[in-house]
């Protein structure tokens, strides 16, 4: 995988003031239109939202949020709208009882969620984004951060059709083994958990139990992996682990960013995700 020449925050910042119509480099900027798309993932609705530049055939990106978090938190919503602006449909959705620390608008409860739910829920999201017949669904990525970025991870091992490339921010690949310390035998779950301050069911830590998350990089396209050096929540050795472990990854460091991205940080991502998208 080659290597990319990363801007600097301040010149992509520059290029991309909404609706307009300079270019940074070869990239034309757009204006964009938001508007309310939601679909059915077992049994509930999820809602989401699309951002749609004024471009013919775009590629697309679907993002999936944290553990607690929204389809719109700070994190990585002006990420979402560098995106847009350069040309590339973004959708983004609420996990089925995946909020709390941001109110999220899907359906299901917080103690019926788990990792494999969510799973289910970017499937659904994949189906429903790549039926659009105003994308370019052969030149799908996927993005998540944090626990969306294990479900980013886990949804790409199933090489979906179309799916060119993966970006995960400060993926929580440490979830796994955070999971067996808390309780080291399967008998030991309790009906309910504090998880960072939100009430979690059985089935978050029955569904993730048994699961090698490195056996489950199968996926042979592009893959970007960004985490911060002062990530308090997830050490960078986990990140470090799967930049080895993909076929074709490539790991950006970004320091003193914590477990959420600051608005630089967000357009370094915004910038090596264009890039892909742009070979």
């Amino acid at each position: 995988m080659k290597r990319r020449t990363i801007l600097t925050a301040g010149s992509l910042a520059a290029a991309v003031s909404p609706g307009a119509t300079q270019s940074m480099g070869t990239q034309q900027t757009y204006t964009v239109t938001t508007e309310q798309l939601g679909f059915e993932s077992a049994g509930n609705h999820i809602y989401g939202e699309i951002k749609r530049p004024n471009t013919q055939g775009p590629a697309v990106a679907i993002m999936s949020h944290g553990f607690g978090g929204n389809h719109a938190q700070e994190s990585h919503s002006h990420m979402q709208d560098l995106l847009a602006q350069h040309g590339v449909v973004v959708y983004s959705y609420d996990f089925a009882g995946g909020s709390g620390f941001e109110p999220g608008q899907s359906e299901g409860s917080m103690t019926d969620m788990s990792v494999m739910t969510e799973v289910q829920n970017l499937r659904d999201a994949l189906t429903l984004v790549q039926g659009l017949d105003y994308v370019d669904a052969n030149r799908t990525y996927l993005i998540g951060a944090s626990q969306g970025g294990v479900v980013t991870t886990l949804v790409a091992d199933e090489n979906p059709t179309g799916v060119r490339g993966i970006a995960l921010l400060y993926p929580a690949l440490s979830l796994f083994d955070d999971a067996h310390e808390r309780f080291p035998n399967r008998e030991d779950i309790t009906d309910t958990t504090d998880l960072m301050g939100l009430t979690v069911g059985r089935k978050y830590f029955e569904d993730i139990y048994d699961v090698n998350i490195y056996d489950h990089m199968s996926f042979g396209g592009e893959v970007l992996i960004f985490h911060g050096t002062a990530d308090d929540i997830v050490p960078i050795s986990y990140s470090q682990r799967a930049s080895t472990t993909f076929a074709h990854a490539d790991l950006t460091t970004l320091d003193g960013e914590g477990h959420g991205f600051t608005e630089p940080a967000q357009e370094t991502v915004a910038d090596g995700i264009l890039s892909i998208i742009d070979e």
